[in-house]
């Protein structure tokens, strides 16, 4: 049985923690699902969690009356800094581009100051110059490699001695 139908199930006995809970665990194996998330939102709101069932609306793309509240709730968290709008998602909802998001989701990032340039939206690859403490960290690193190393040599050419 599909986890959204069996979620349904759930739904119509009345047990929305338990759908809940089918649909959190289908997102872990699913890619981005407009109708996981949709579902998984809707189930949110009917448990008045208006923050998460925000965040799946959000990324379902799906814009109906009754979801603008959470939606508008869970964009409110960021409003300052949205740069920490992709922190919650869940991992198969963190695309490489904006442009692969649905319309609706893309428009909204856009206007929040998201490109589709190089650079992934969540900064993962964007082509910052180094940090003189990360500089201090490499160089250190490399330091300790090369000293790691170098006893090693000394500890082999040791035990040749030793044993011819």
């Amino acid at each position: 049985m599909d986890n959204l139908e069996e979620a349904e199930r759930e739904i119509t006995a009345g047990n929305l923690w338990r759908a809940k809970e089918i649909l959190h665990r289908s997102l872990k194996y699913s890619g981005y699902n407009i109708q996981l998330f949709e579902k998984l939102g809707t189930v949110l709101l009917q448990m008045h969690d208006l923050s998460e069932a925000g965040k799946y609306l959000f990324l379902s793309g799906v814009r109906k009356p009754e979801y603008e509240e959470a939606i508008s709730v869970f964009l409110q968290k960021y409003k300052d800094k949205p740069h920490n709008l992709f922190h919650p998602f869940p991992r198969s909802a963190k695309l490489s581009k904006v442009s692969d998001y649905p319309k609706p989701v893309a428009d909204k990032l856009r206007e929040l100051g998201f490109s589709d340039g190089l650079e992934t939206v969540h900064g993962i690859y964007s082509n910052r110059p180094m940090s003189n403490s990360g500089r201090l960290a490499l160089v250190l690193c490399l330091a300790v490699a090369f000293g790691i190393a170098l006893l090693i040599i000394l500890g082999v050419v040791k035990l040749f001695e030793m044993i011819f």
